[in-house]
């Protein structure tokens, strides 16, 4: 009986052979549509080669097809074991017929072989062929036991692989997938021509992907960039690009609070300045001021490369507001980094810091108090936050702007918090690592960016090296000419604890600070990581911004923000277990003050990637490599809460077809949405979480 076809919207539970135990494993996976089945892709495919009838195998003058492997199918006609003389190894061997001629195949020390094959038995077996003292065999082969009929999907050359889900193993998956293949109806085109054109439609590329053919290019499959990857990507894309398009449209439509500007105002800005702005700061902060002044609300991503001086362009953005009656927030992830930023807003606003407030999580309760009140009443109208801001009891006399200062470090839910408080505030959010655009675009949805590409006048070159760990002397004895110059120095520990992961023993801090003591006994030395409490972290960081302590020992929690002019070198140890990102975010540590600055890698292995830091101190050039070699999940260190979640595509694989949907998105909306169009949209939103990008 001929089933009638299902729309890809049916419900898992109709295919056959679906318990609830596996239905139950499929749902907790997020498996719970046709759909959802069909875009769960193997996770990786094994080439067989071609099926071969067993008369047609020769070596003489055959070279099997690609990796050498070839697949036969049989009847198990003779099955004995034995034991090797010399080496006592369990011999497992059988002979296999398929009517037109005859293969030995043999196991070597499998002897359960015996238990679970048996004469009669029709096997698929895969392997490479050899010639052995009674001729053709195939030796070591994998092999599936077939049944009369049902298993036939199985006889092909790409075999795809399912991961397994609870008590569903990868075979059953590949069975269900078969079936919605057979039972599933192609859904209505919805991708634009210019997209879809030369591409299959979505259940080719679906059929193309769970049931390769034998003429599939397996380099492609594999990579994941066959013409079947790309529809799907393409897809995801597409959906995405909508989302963001229609989102930017419906913020253009908010009215914003225009920030009034005036000659007064501008002078007061400029008093604030220590310096002449650059030509990129110059064009961002005009970036801005547009915005603050537009009458519709601000969503602007400044980004820019380490030193860069993004801090000072959120300082004027924070002004703009502040001197004119309302509120301006920064939003930090560490504690040591808002301080950091209070010192140098208070070192810039002069005679209007008191109007400055700090607010962290770690204040005592009277200072705490005092804090809310003086946010609450206005008379703070620069405040500089943690976490802290999030808080219930946190309430803005007039928040109008909110500065976020490492965006990725902060959820949609927590920004969403802080939305609330002030109503509908403009919004400027800050990256201190350079981020591909196609990427940018993926996690800060459609905010408009700007970015700042140059340094500002004196920041002095930083000689980058990288030493192997029997030559870390030479790091030492660098950082021993610093100090005898009365400079300072960093040096940065990949762990808190010690460890040991395979062969590579992992120094830890502790270690790494009797390390030093013993190599500068009479030198101060600071230890700071995220165990240190707050008040004791910022005391010890105090002592050596003060100079008083010539030498700091920390983990990454210098990364960002700390600024100590005189410190002049950097040593990274075990410099592998970091990002090239936030290699380059450390090094931005040194090279701040009028000297010649030295940043020193200590590493045994990675030492291809790590040349990169070597090679270039374009933080783009360096996220780009980045990016390349561990993807987006990784390049942040944490997963980016509101990121879309893609299936096929890869942000960086298809930066370019990005760039294509999104240019296809905009078309698409100024003619107006097909009625598949927008059916598709609203299921993809769900399923990409675009309503939390923001």
């Amino acid at each position: 009986m001929t089933l009638a076809p299902l729309p890809l919207s049916t419900k898992v539970t109709v295919l056959r052979g679906l318990g609830p135990a596996r239905a139950a494993a499929l749902q907790e996976a997020g498996v719970d549509t046709l759909r959802d089945l069909l875009w769960s892709l193997p996770y990786r495919y094994v080439d067989r080669g071609s099926l071969r009838t067993l008369d047609s195998l020769d070596l003489r003058g055959f070279e099997p097809a690609d990796s050498g492997i070839v697949t036969v199918l049989g009847t198990l006609r003779d099955l004995r074991q034995s034991t090797t003389r010399v080496q006592r190894m369990a011999l497992t061997e059988a002979l296999l017929e398929d009517g037109t001629g005859t293969l030995r195949l043999i196991w070597f020390n499998q002897p359960y072989l015996g238990r679970s094959l048996k004469v009669g038995d029709r096997l698929l077996a895969f392997g490479p062929l050899s010639v052995g003292r009674q001729g053709l065999e195939m030796r070591a082969p994998q092999f599936e036991v077939m049944g009369r009929g049902e298993d036939l999907a199985w006889v092909r050359r790409f075999l795809p692989l399912y991961r397994k889900l609870g008590p569903m193993p990868g075979r059953a998956r590949q069975r269900l997938v078969q079936e919605a293949l057979g039972r599933t109806h192609a859904a209505e085109e919805w991708l634009p021509l210019e997209l879809a054109k030369d591409l299959p439609d979505a259940m080719t590329a679906f059929r193309l992907l769970h049931d390769p053919p034998d003429g599939s290019d397996p380099v492609l499959l594999e990579k994941g960039q066959s013409p079947a990857h790309e529809r799907l990507a393409a897809e995801e894309l597409f959906a995405f690009s909508l989302g963001v398009a229609l989102r930017r449209a419906g913020r253009l439509k908010r009215r914003g609070l225009v920030v009034p500007t005036s000659p007064e105002l501008r002078e007061r800005l400029r008093s604030f300045l220590p310096f002449h702005l650059t030509g990129a700061q110059r064009r961002a902060f005009k970036d801005i001021v547009d915005d603050l002044t537009s009458g519709r609300v601000m969503n602007r991503l400044l980004q820019g490369d380490v030193g860069s001086g993004k801090t000072l362009v959120a300082l004027l953005s924070m002004a703009m507001v502040a001197e004119t009656g309302g509120q301006g927030a920064l939003l930090v992830p560490t504690e040591v980094l808002a301080r950091q930023h209070a010192a140098s807003f208070r070192r810039y606003l002069g005679d209007r810091a008191d109007s400055l407030q700090l607010l962290l999580g770690g204040m005592k309760a009277a200072e705490k108090r005092a804090a809310l009140a003086r946010i609450a009443s206005g008379e703070a109208r620069y405040i500089v936050g943690t976490h802290a801001l999030f808080q219930e009891a946190v309430t803005f006399h007039k928040l109008q702007l909110v500065v976020v200062d490492e965006q990725h470090r902060f959820g949609v839910k927590q920004r969403e918090a802080l939305k609330e408080k002030g109503g509908d505030p403009h919004w400027l959010v800050m990256s201190a690592t350079p981020i591909p655009r196609s990427l940018a675009l993926a996690i800060f949805g459609d905010l408009d960016q700007s970015v700042l590409d140059e340094l500002p006048p004196g920041r002095q070159p930083i000689t980058t090296k990288l030493h192997k760990p029997e030559f870390a002397e030479r790091a030492w004895e660098q950082v021993r000419r610093e100090l005898a110059e009365g400079r300072q120095a960093f040096v940065v520990s990949p762990s808190i604890d010690p460890s040991d992961e395979g062969k590579v023993q992992l120094r830890d801090i502790q270690a790494m600070e009797a390390l030093l003591r013993g190599i500068f006994p009479d030198v101060a030395i600071e230890v700071v990581h995220g165990r240190v409490r707050a008040d004791e972290m910022a005391a010890r960081m105090a002592r050596f911004a003060s100079g008083e302590a010539k030498i700091l020992l920390a983990t990454t929690v210098i990364e960002v923000g700390v600024d100590v002019p005189n410190a002049t070198v950097m040593v990274v140890d075990h410099a592998e277990r970091f990002g090239l990102s936030q290699l380059h975010q450390l090094r931005g540590r040194v090279g701040r003050g009028a000297h010649r600055s030295h940043f020193l890698m200590i590493s045994g292995s990675e030492t291809e990637r790590l040349q990169t830091l070597v090679e270039t101190q374009d933080g783009f050039r360096i996220a780009q490599r980045d990016l390349e070699l561990r993807g987006p999940g990784e390049f942040f260190g944490v997963r980016q809460a509101g990121m879309p979640q893609f299936q096929v595509a890869d942000l960086v694989r298809d930066r370019r077809l990005l760039a294509r949907c999104r240019e296809a998105a905009d078309r698409a909306l100024a003619h107006g949405l097909s009625e598949a169009q927008a059916a598709w949209l609203h299921r993809e939103q769900v399923r990409l979480r675009l309503a939390e990008v923001s």
